[in-house]
């Protein structure tokens, strides 16, 4: 193996990596636990491992989230992660390690010193060729949309710590933005609820099951789950019956403050741009496009058509394995970076 292709995406939540000619052959959770003493910490798990251990690890046993926000918090965990799930790529019997051209797609709005925190992060992993590439751009071509053409559209990328939000149009961005509102925050004010009205301490793994199973924003939706913690009075185990208009309560100024990003966003356009987002609408993609009813919810908050593509929270990633075989829209792309 002398040479290998990717597209990469270290998110605040998942890491996911696109092999040229195979498609998505990695998507592991950003995380790194760590055994410390006194004088160094050793890598214990990564990824799902990794993950696996949130709330049950002993006391000399940290378990390290490198990107918060959309930005690398912790390089050093960062790239023992990113060598580790480069290694994974490989065959076991590999005698030379290959060249790795890499194309990284990064949150909008990032400084430049933050950005450069990601191209050493994947130097340092030995990934030395290396595009960046806004995600939200990534996304638009992962969903087919005419990024190349003067009406791109409007893409809504709800990722783990940050939505991004931007109008596209020749390859580039018109205008957007990125705030730091994502699906970490969600978990965090789930857990909170059902602290406040239930008196239920729960772990972050079995919220996050919750709302993928019964999330939703649609205010008529009945379903309910069963959910398993500790007593926060009497520090016993307990469960409690959560129903999605719970969860609708506790999301409900999250997605509020998203739908107002957006119609900031579309103020803020040209009046020939915002004329043909109001004629094809918004995109929205990102692990937090998934919860049942959104479309519905922002549709009746914007007042224009609303679309969640099948698959939504690989758009990124899928628009990076795009262009590592189309080279003129990845040359187009590039020309508006410059």
């Amino acid at each position: 193996m002398a040479a290998m292709e990717i597209a990469l995406e270290i998110g605040t939540s998942y890491t996911t990596i696109f092999l040229s000619g195979q498609g998505i052959v990695l998507r592991e959770p950003t995380i790194v636990a760590f055994q410390s003493d006194a004088r160094s910490r050793r890598v214990r798990a990564v990824g799902s491992a990794a993950l696996e251990m949130l709330g049950k690890t002993p006391d000399k046993t940290t378990v390290v989230t490198p990107v918060i926000d959309g930005v690398i918090a912790d390089p050093d965990a960062c790239i023992v992660m990113l060598k580790e799930f480069v290694r994974k790529l490989l065959p076991d019997n590999f005698l030379f390690f290959p060249r790795i051209k890499a194309i990284l797609g990064v949150p909008t709005g990032l400084s430049f010193e933050e950005r450069r925190a990601y191209e050493d992060v994947c130097a340092a992993a030995r990934i030395n060729d290396v595009t960046v590439i806004d995600n939200i751009i990534l996304s638009g071509v992962g969903i087919d949309l005419p990024v190349a053409s003067p009406n791109g559209g409007l893409i809504v990328n709800i990722g783990g710590g940050v939505t991004e939000i931007a109008a596209l149009s020749l390859g580039g961005v018109i205008t957007g933005c990125g705030v730091t509102i994502g699906g970490n925050m969600m978990d965090k004010a789930l857990i909170d609820y059902l602290a406040g009205k239930f008196n239920l301490k729960v772990g972050l793994n079995a919220v996050r099951k919750m709302k993928h199973d019964v999330g939703s924003l649609n205010e008529a939706d009945n379903a309910k789950y069963d959910v398993e913690g500790v007593d926060i009075r009497t520090k016993t185990p307990a469960s409690v019956t959560v129903f999605a208009t719970d969860i609708r309560e506790a999301l409900l100024p999250y997605y509020g403050k998203i739908s107002d990003a957006v119609e900031s966003i579309i103020n803020t356009c040209k009046p020939e741009i915002a004329a043909d987002i109001y004629k094809t609408g918004i995109y929205i993609v990102g692990g937090g496009s998934m919860i049942f009813g959104l479309e519905e919810f922002m549709e009746e908050r914007l007042g224009l058509h609303v679309c969640v593509p099948p698959d939504p929270q690989y758009a990124a990633i899928v628009g990076g394995g795009k262009l590592l075989s189309d080279t003129q829209l990845l040359s187009d792309i590039l020309q508006q970076l410059l």
